[in-house]
């Protein structure tokens, strides 16, 4: 059982995370402000009646309040205040659901008493909006960003390859792909606890996804407390924190000097003959759609300004195309959306008993056959000579000094 002081911090921290005041839910349950007061510091522990009071309250299951893993944590309080009139109530959904479950990332690295080592580019300042020059345009602002994360990265000037298990590693982003609704391309919210949290629409193309993870990477380098819920049609947004992250998405996966470069041998291989297919086989290369390769194509003055207009115009239809030139769609797993190692973390908890097969099927949010399956497929792993059993929690490290 938990003890009444931290029961009482997270009535307090799901109260905050409702915008209530004491006086508001004291009077819900039907007890004094100064009870109330004395529950939230852990001088009087609730009662069961009240108990199920707060839950229903706080729109939180008893079971979170008193298990000994719970983690109430909001998203950062500027991203919480920021104008909602253009929000429906659909994308506050969504943005609930991401709090959620970047809450319950943090719960397994807690169940593990695993303590998160800040990633490379958490620490990286001198793109925030806070610290940069004045009158810095964020359009070179972000190129130099590009190019900064690139050479960090080791990429070169070709295109990104894994690149949500790249940013994982390299930013610390925790990368869900769910499905939003249709007007929203991402979301993006981080705070102290969480970390930061980004939800990409898994009912968009993979082509797209890319894109708007690369956007709110920007957003993350520029101004990570004021978060962001993406349009799924930009329309040119002035702000200079959507031209930063826009800029950076064009710049880091199609970077200016592989561009040139691939543009070139498409030349030399056609005898200065560039055509739609060639496009297409561009934008595949960078894993970006036609139009996006289109567009930076004529930005690098590569192509005439107006060609995707012309294109449209004489309605070339990219996918019509690629069925026609014998070209696939990339494969992917539509039953994979949650992070790699946010399923790790959970299936070693289980492998190490510390949750049950319930609450294992509650963090994999799938029934307990499922669950059991995908414990046993990570545990056995195929070999020449037979099959090998893992034990998923075995410290590998120590293992060899043993061996």
């Amino acid at each position: 059982m938990i003890s009444s002081e931290l029961l009482g911090e997270r009535i307090a921290q799901a109260r905050k995370r409702l915008n209530q005041t004491q006086e508001q839910l004291a009077k819900s349950i039907g007890v004094a402000r100064t009870t109330l007061v004395a529950m939230e510091k852990g001088e009087r522990r609730p009662t069961n009646a009240e108990l199920l009071k707060l839950a229903q309250e706080l729109s939180i299951s008893v079971n979170e309040l008193l298990r000994e893993h719970t983690v109430v944590a909001d998203a950062s309080p500027r991203f919480r205040m920021a104008p909602r009139q253009a929000r429906s109530d659909a994308v506050e959904e969504a943005v609930e659901r991401l709090k959620a479950l970047g809450r319950k990332y943090v719960e397994l690295e807690q169940v593990l008493s695993v303590t998160r080592t800040p990633a490379p580019l958490e620490a990286i300042t001198a793109y925030r909006a806070s610290q940069s020059p004045t009158g810095l345009e964020p359009r070179l602002a972000a190129q130099d960003a590009a190019a900064f994360l690139r050479r960090h990265l080791d990429l070169g000037d070709g295109p990104v390859l894994a690149l949500e298990s790249l940013l994982e590693l390299e930013a610390g982003l925790r990368i869900f792909q769910l499905p939003l609704p249709s007007e929203v391309a991402a979301i993006f919210l981080w705070s102290d606890t969480l970390g930061a949290c980004v939800a990409l629409n898994r009912l968009q193309l993979r082509e797209r996804r890319r894109w708007s993870l690369v956007h709110e990477l920007g957003h993350f380098l520029r101004d990570r407390e004021a978060g962001d819920v993406l349009p799924a049609k930009f329309e040119g947004r002035l702000d200079p924190s959507e031209i930063f992250s826009e800029t950076l998405a064009a710049e880091f996966l199609m970077p200016a000097t592989g561009v040139r470069r691939r543009f070139a041998e498409h030349l030399r291989d056609k005898g200065a003959h560039f055509s739609a297919a060639d496009l297409i086989a561009m934008a595949r290369f960078y894993a970006v759609s036609f139009q996006a390769m289109t567009l930076r194509l004529e930005e690098l003055q590569l192509l005439s300004a107006g060609t995707y207009r012309k294109l449209v115009q004489r309605n070339f239809r990219p996918q019509a195309a690629q069925k026609q030139m014998g070209l696939k769609p990339a494969r992917e797993n539509a039953e994979r959306w949650l992070p790699q190692r946010y399923e790790r973390l959970a299936l070693e908890a289980y492998a190490q008993e510390l949750l049950s097969e319930g609450e294992l099927a509650n963090y994999l949010h799938c029934d307990r056959i499922t669950a059991r399956e995908l414990y046993l497929a990570r545990q056995v792993e195929a070999t020449e000579g037979g099959e090998l059993v893992l034990d998923l929690g075995e410290d590998v490290l120590n293992a060899r000094n043993a061996g």
